[in-house]
């Protein structure tokens, strides 16, 4: 069996091959710059998202309280009707380099005891 191909098949071919290949590989073409931008949550589903699901009181008293968060939360403790904003990208990539260091199994009754 014979197949006869011409130009526009063969730029149908390469087409396929090469959408194949960017998506195997996540390839983005020459000069496109990839951004990245933040996202700001609640503490909720900031929550929801940690390798350690913990309750959002849980969350503000011994996560959102370090050091390394104070350019990344927004509102902790200004009180009722100003939400708490947590920026999610930012926060995550720190608690996965860092959560060997933690101590998950912290109770809230320990929070007077640091």
């Amino acid at each position: 069996m014979e197949a006869t191909l011409d130009e526009q098949d063969y730029q149908v071919i390469a087409d396929k091959v090469l959408q194949q290949i960017r998506k195997e590989y996540d390839l983005v073409p020459k000069g496109y710059q990839k951004q990245e931008f933040d996202k700001w949550v609640g503490i909720k589903e900031f929550a929801q998202s940690l390798p350690v699901v913990k309750d959002k009181e849980w969350v503000r008293s011994f996560i959102l309280s370090l050091p390394a968060f104070k350019n990344w939360v927004i509102n902790l403790n200004a009180g009722s009707g100003y939400p708490t904003r947590i920026n999610k990208t930012q926060g995550l990539r720190w608690i996965e380099e860092h959560k060997s260091e933690i101590n998950w199994h912290r109770a809230l009754k320990d929070k007077g005891d640091e």
